[in-house]
């Protein structure tokens, strides 16, 4: 999906694409953090396959302009909600940077198709396509590996993440990368530790010209899970060590019985984390799982056993 480049100017728009944990919202964070040094005002459109705007939480400030499109696909059966929402930032604020999150299981070509046609209406800049890589997750592992290989494929930028937890070569994990994209450029990282001006500037050289029309809709399933009450740790953590094996990815916020304030939560196959969210923030107690499809109500079941008392 290469060849040729987009007329360079304008507005800057970049796309941050990976799969479900590889680290997106670390590089966006990033991202965002360098712009506000720069004194620009950056605004996000942050794609859900919820209904449930987890990650807006996670990176909210009052400097920044956020558009959340939830409950489906960028690259599919919401791909007219981003271009809508693309729109309405290219005409309401050109002046100011856009990045797009695109939810785990989306294939970035998808959301090339609804992008480029406004950035060329609009005489806009896509800067690149910046992939995030879990280079802990090897590609044969699962029935993902097909979706995984579609997002590194349409990648300016590889950003090979984890590599604290691989026991490879960075030798290997390029070579596994060339084989899918011969031509992106590749960063090996640790919580997306990179030079990120790489990715802010120049032109994508990404086109979405395949053919192929690919919905993952069909092959994963969102859950909103609404603890009523505050949950017990020890349970809360003995349910999250015993995910079943569709589970891939559980994102959200919740009390704690006997601790103050809200608590993100971030869970991944490798593990979790429940860190404290600032103090005075408040939110709604929500989980948000992505799996491949299961049974909903055994999940809901398991974490009401947790609510304490």
């Amino acid at each position: 999906m290469k060849g040729g480049t987009l007329p360079g100017g304008g507005p800057r728009i970049t796309i941050i694409g990976g799969f479900l944990g590889s680290g997106k919202t670390t590089l966006l964070k990033s991202l965002l953090a360098r712009e506000f040094d720069c004194g620009t005002q950056p605004q996000v459109i942050m794609s859900e396959f919820g209904d449930f705007d987890v990650d807006s939480e996670v990176i909210a400030d009052e400097r920044l302009r956020i558009m959340a499109v939830t409950s489906g696909c960028v690259c599919c059966s919401s791909r007219d909600e981003l271009s809508d929402a693309v729109t309405s930032m290219l005409q309401t604020a050109p002046d100011r940077p856009i990045f797009i999150e695109t939810t785990g299981v989306a294939d970035p070509s998808g959301v090339l198709q609804a992008v480029i046609p406004i950035a060329r209406q609009e005489d806009a800049t896509i800067t690149g396509v910046v992939v995030v890589y879990d280079a802990s997750r090897k590609l044969e592992d699962g029935h993902d590996r097909h979706l995984v290989e579609r997002q590194l494929m349409t990648a300016d930028i590889v950003v090979a993440n984890k590599y604290d937890l691989v026991t490879d070569s960075m030798e290997e994990i390029e070579r596994r990368i060339r084989a899918i994209n011969p031509v992106a450029r590749i960063a090996i990282a640790v919580h997306c530790d990179i030079d990120l001006e790489q990715i802010t500037q120049g032109t994508t050289a990404c086109f979405a010209t395949q053919p192929e029309e690919v919905c993952t809709d069909d092959e994963y399933i969102s859950l909103t899970l609404r603890p009523r009450g505050r949950l017990d740790r020890p349970s809360f953590e003995s349910w999250l060590s015993t995910l079943p094996v569709e589970v891939l990815r559980v994102k959200g916020f919740v009390l704690l019985e006997g601790e103050a304030g809200f608590f993100e939560v971030q869970w991944f196959p490798a593990g979790y984390e429940i860190t404290p969210m600032p103090s005075g923030r408040w939110m709604d107690a929500v989980l948000v799982v992505i799996s491949h499809p299961l049974s909903a109500e055994s999940l809901a079941s398991g974490l009401r056993h947790c609510v304490a008392g």
